[in-house]
């Protein structure tokens, strides 16, 4: 590793990369220099493979991925001298991406800002379902203290929207999160709300602020404003950063961004933000209005289909179902899509585990049905039943398009967000016990079990895929990489995963070294060797330990998993640590890695061999043999 020219290997790559001035962006993980080319034809792929210390090329689309090894982060150094910093470059092929791209990237972003929000509005939709069980079963009435108490917390996720919309918009960008609560609590403070009240009151469109103009809104429940004003936030974040001297900044800074910010939000991006959510909201009421059996099929034609390339962006649509809900009572777009597309999923598992022969396929579909059923999520029936057998994909489609036509045509209503599975179908009665749309919601759900049932039938599977994969070994008690002097464990709970059977070609065939994966079960990666900790990747997903008998392993926490970002994982440990087996190296959610369709085999390779001698010896003193499994 030391001997290695890493100026003139980055020379060497950036030429036959067409020069600096066709990398768009650059960076690295822990092994790779990832390149997006402005064109990729003017890049030699094979002439890069060829570079000495070069360990092979991934051609990954609008990325080319250059495998280094452990050495990339002395390699990437030497290449910013030459190429310049990646934030400087980044931003040329943004002019060149197209209206869909862009969409796209908005939509994956407002995915990943609402995300860890779901789950207080699913609360909110269940605590709605237990007001209503109560109120039916004569417990409480609708003006008793408990009723009131409980209905409090359930449309607190819905008023207080901002407040926490705020906090994952704060994250996403890398700006103060307190402080961008604090702007978004300042739009919902009673004497605020009270004053564009009287605003309003007076029949005036725009009060005074600093003697500016500022449009009469509300912001409760509002998501759009707040994240364009986040954003803006983190641009003036990062310049007061370097503007205001380090002695004055930790009062001054806060200071100036809530004042700032407070007028940026209340004549710029508070108003633009409102007329975007209100004109998306008004384009789907007049669909409803005019063409109402269109709206719902449409959204769930077009997740079947395009919007598959664009994984979450559903997620990005959750503020115009909340917004409905907040401001009529119910919804009759978003959510009623949510419900078409996951009960049947739910019911196109079901089918499969009736139908199928196969006792590994079982294994997978019945959980599958749970999931959409009961928890409503549909990603285990979507990727491990439909991608896989591909007619399954038919069948869903099929009958969640059906489903949601049906929804269209009666004026299904949804009262809360969280229908999507059978224990939610009390949302579809409502506070004021609309038996009539409950009954209609229970026909529908009725409908969408049939038709999967009839559809998976027609359709049928080939479930023989599953009893032709390899089956998974059992890794031995102590496993050893060959050459590591030391003995290897699995980096936590899991099952083994051999090295010819890892998705990701690069390690599959040993580029990096000889490795092994192992598939989760729990969402902590646990240190397979001791030793110390020398690197850990900027996003979180990989981190290296050099052994005392000199080797050097990687944990690698997912396969590509560096799409993240870093994003939904936690690095436990820090360059210089000991850590002994089984110290926590990573905490990552599988839920990101699940909604970013990433795999998460956690692999530990053997980026450099023990030195000679260094094997581990039994109490005879002789040498003992490794093996790998």
């Amino acid at each position: 590793m030391a001997g290695k020219d890493y100026a003139s290997m980055a020379s060497a790559i950036l030429e036959c990369s067409g020069g600096k001035e066709n990398i768009a962006e650059h960076t690295h993980c822990a092994t790779r220099l990832r390149l997006h080319p402005k064109d990729k034809a003017k890049m030699d792929l094979k002439a890069i493979e060829r570079i000495p210390g070069v360990l092979g090329v991934v051609d990954n689309g609008n990325q080319v991925q250059v495998i280094i090894g452990q050495s990339v982060e002395q390699l990437y150094a030497e290449f910013v001298k030459l190429a310049g910093d990646s934030k400087q470059t980044s931003a040329a092929p943004a002019g060149k991406k197209s209206i869909g791209q862009l969409a796209s990237d908005f939509l994956l972003m407002m995915a990943s800002i609402m995300v860890p929000v779901i789950p207080a509005l699913t609360v909110a939709g269940f605590i709605s379902v237990i007001l209503t069980l109560l109120n039916l079963l004569g417990w409480v009435t609708a003006d008793s203290s408990t009723y009131l108490i409980l209905n409090s917390f359930a449309q607190a996720a819905f008023y207080f929207l901002p407040i926490m919309v705020a906090y994952t918009s704060a994250k996403k960008f890398d700006t103060e999160p307190i402080i961008a609560m604090l702007l978004a609590a300042g739009l919902l403070y009673p004497d605020f709300v009270a004053y564009i009240g009287e605003v309003a009151a007076a029949g005036e469109t725009f009060g005074s602020y600093f003697g500016l103009p500022i449009y009469a809104m509300t912001y409760n429940g509002g998501v759009i404003q707040i994240v364009l004003s986040v954003w803006v936030m983190s641009k003036l974040d990062h310049w007061l950063s370097r503007a205001i001297p380090e002695s004055a900044r930790y009062f001054l800074k806060p200071l100036t961004l809530i004042v700032a910010m407070s007028v940026v939000v209340l004549t710029v991006t508070g108003p633009i933000g409102g007329y975007m959510t209100g004109a998306v909201s008004a384009g789907i009421a007049w669909l409803t209005a005019n063409i109402p059996w269109l709206v719902v099929p449409a959204l769930v034609l077009f997740s079947c289909t395009i919007g598959q390339l664009c994984a979450g962006f559903h997620l990005a649509l959750v503020p115009i179902a909340t917004e409905s809900i907040q401001t009529v009572g119910y919804d009759m777009s978003i959510t009623l899509w949510f419900f078409s597309f996951t009960v049947s999923a739910g019911f196109v598992a079901l089918a499969i585990s009736v139908f199928s022969k196969s006792n590994k396929c079982k294994q997978i579909s019945w959980p599958a049905a749970l999931s959409g059923l009961i928890g409503g999520i549909s990603e285990p029936t979507v990727y491990g039943l439909a991608y896989r057998m591909v007619k399954p994909y038919y069948a869903l489609t099929v009958t969640s398009v059906l489903a949601a036509l049906i929804c269209g045509i009666t004026g299904l209503k949804s009262y809360g967000y969280g229908c999507h599975c059978l224990p939610g179908l009390l949302m579809f009665l409502g506070p004021e016990m609309d038996w009539s749309n409950f009954y209609l919601a229970v026909g529908i759900t009725v409908f969408m079990g049939v038709c999967s049932f009839v559809t998976v039938k027609l359709f049928g599977f080939d479930d023989s895929i599953y009893e032709d994969e390899q089956e998974a070994q059992a890794a031995p008690e102590s496993a050893l990489l060959p050459g590591a002097g030391v003995d290897v464990q699995l980096p936590g709970t899991g099952s083994y995963v051999a090295q010819s059977s890892i998705s990701d070609p690069t390690f599959a065939e040993g580029i990096l070294g000889p490795c092994f994966g192992m598939k989760p079960a729990k969402d902590t990666v646990k240190a397979p060797v001791a030793g110390t900790v020398e690197m850990v990747a900027d996003t979180k997903h990989a981190v290296a330990i050099r052994t005392d008998a000199g080797s050097a392993v990687i944990v690698h926490v997912g396969i590509d998993s560096v799409r993240l970002g870093g994003k939904g994982m936690n690095a436990l440990v820090s360059v210089g640590q000991h850590v002994s087996v089984g110290d926590p190296l990573v905490k990552f959610d599988p839920i990101a890695f699940s909604k970013a369709s990433i795999d998460d085999t956690v692999v530990v390779v053997l980026t450099e061999p023990a030195p000679a001698g260094a094997g581990d010896q039994d109490d005879s003193g002789i040498p003992m043999t490794p093996v790998f499994g």
